[in-house]
């Protein structure tokens, strides 16, 4: 039986839990919070999952923003410091198991199958017009056969066990606002923190914010997500000049966006000098396949456009420094622009943590080949 407890702590000079600031409740976690939670999943019913992210020990990350799983974020939502659940099981990322997906076909009508004989338990059939839906047969009759379209890992779960240690806001400003260029805008930030309550300030995220456009991004994210001290990542398109831009008219290069990733990170973990190094690992790497996208005739068009362009987008001064130091010499073989940050527009869904949806693990510390092929 699933357990769900809220463990309040007893009062203290230091006491660990989160409060909002109007009404002096818990702070609640909350699609974009950054949370971080002590975990332990472990596989049911014989399941055996490929080890794509986590699933032990002390974890941060961005509620609602992808990575792990889509059962853990609507889990932690609306849970509070101190807050903890125990042995309850939830869905592995390939959803339920679906009955009206297991179909009784006559073998008759299996017009596309040209030797019905050669089908047994276990073979993969491609059906539908285009031979697009893949099943497997699980039962075979002297004139039918039983289908199953589910996944084949469809149902697999994980039983849980989580406490909540500590929620934190995102840093919007940086987020919304980009590079904060004017002194009015510094002292208007410095005012601000100025004013908050004891509590208010202890609630501020340390962590910061970073962009970078490496090319395509879904191996830059994933390279990124696989760095410890990186709580968060998602890809969108910046530097454009126009608003809410899909990926449709970003591809035509009309806009002028970048194919960018954005990157939440802990400097106490991991230093912008350390993401600077993962960047320009990935540019090295892209060069090489630009060679082999050249040697098979590939199109120069594509090579410069705006969408691939490269570039890093500084949030503050300091970033703006180190950049420069690391990217802004005359030798940059990635002829990388390096400007303030502007306005980030997320991606579409599918683009979101493309590489981990398709199998390539995001565990941190994990040193596999990225393999992008987009």
């Amino acid at each position: 039986m699933a357990l769900v407890s809220s463990q309040t702590a007893p009062a203290s000079d230091k006491d660990e839990r989160s409060y909002s600031h109007q009404d002096g409740l818990p702070r609640v976690a909350q699609a974009g919070d950054i949370v971080t939670i002590d975990i332990t999943l472990t596989p049911e019913n014989g399941y055996v999952p490929l080890s794509l992210f986590d699933t032990t020990g002390v974890i941060t990350f961005v509620l609602g923003w992808g990575n792990y799983l889509p059962g853990l974020h609507k889990l932690l939502e609306g849970m509070a410091v101190g807050d903890s659940v125990k042995d309850v099981s939830i869905d592995a990322g390939w959803g339920e198991r679906n009955p009206a997906m297991v179909v009784r076909l006559q073998k008759k009508k299996l017009k596309s199958v040209k030797d019905l004989n050669l089908i047994e338990v276990g073979t993969q059939l491609f059906l539908g017009k285009g031979g697009d839906f893949s099943v497997i047969v699980t039962e075979v009759g002297d004139d039918y056969i039983v289908v199953d379209g589910n996944p084949p890992l469809a149902g697999a779960s994980f039983e849980c066990n989580l406490k909540v240690m500590k929620i934190q806001p995102m840093p919007t400003e940086t987020i919304t606002k980009g590079y904060i260029t004017t002194v009015a805008e510094k002292v208007k930030e410095e005012e601000e923190e100025s004013s908050l309550s004891q509590h208010e300030k202890e609630e501020q995220s340390h962590h910061h914010v970073a962009t970078f456009a490496l090319g395509c991004f879904w191996a830059g994210e994933l390279a990124f997500m696989r760095l410890p001290g990186v709580v968060g990542t998602k890809v969108g398109y910046t530097q454009g000049h126009t608003v809410d831009p899909t990926y449709e008219e970003v591809c035509q290069g009309k806009t002028n966006h970048r194919e960018a990733i954005m990157v939440v990170y802990d400097p106490q973990v991991v230093s912008y000098e350390e993401l600077l190094q993962v960047a320009k690992e990935r540019l090295e790497l892209n060069s090489q396949d630009l060679g082999l996208h050249r040697l098979f005739g590939g199109d120069q068009e594509d090579e410069d456009s705006p969408q691939y362009k490269h570039g890093i987008y500084y949030h503050t001064n300091e970033q703006k420094i180190i950049a420069e130091k690391v990217f802004g010499t005359k030798k940059d073989f990635y002829q990388t622009e390096i400007r303030p940050a502007t306005k980030f527009n997320d991606a579409e869904y599918e683009h979101q943590q493309y590489l981990l949806k398709g199998g390539q693990s995001a565990r941190k510390g994990t040193k596999e080949s990225i393999r992008c092929f987009g």
